[in-house]
């Protein structure tokens, strides 16, 4: 249940970037997730469609996902490669113990798309 914690943090990150630039909608938000992360990106819709859904700065704000593969080492053969698997098999050796970069990212806010209303006409 980490996700719900996760989502809140990358809605505060948000609210601190979107306020400090002046905006008045949160239009979207673009998140960067690696087979790190020991959720799926559908919990992090669902927490966030919970944690945002009345909130007026996030009201209809999309997220945009892309997923991106991480270094791995096999821990028995000690093959070193990419991977976008969660639980990736070495590829040398076939072996299930394999351990992810422990430095890549679970998921990261990469950018967002504000509205600031310096279209709007008075």
């Amino acid at each position: 249940m980490h996700e719900l914690g996760i989502t809140q943090g990358i809605i505060d990150r948000a609210r601190d970037t979107a306020v400090a630039n002046g905006a008045r909608k949160v239009a979207g938000l673009h998140l960067l997730m690696t087979p790190a992360a020991d959720f799926t990106q559908d919990s992090i819709e669902m927490y966030f469609e919970m944690l945002a859904s009345d909130d007026e700065l996030f009201k209809g704000a999309q997220l945009h996902f892309e997923h991106k593969p991480v270094a791995a080492t096999c821990l028995s053969c000690s093959d070193e490669f990419s991977t976008d698997a969660p639980h990736p098999i070495c590829p040398q050796c076939g072996s299930q113990l394999v351990r992810l970069d422990p430095d890549a990212p679970m998921v990261q806010l990469t950018d967002i798309d504000i509205d600031d209303g310096a279209d709007e006409v008075a």
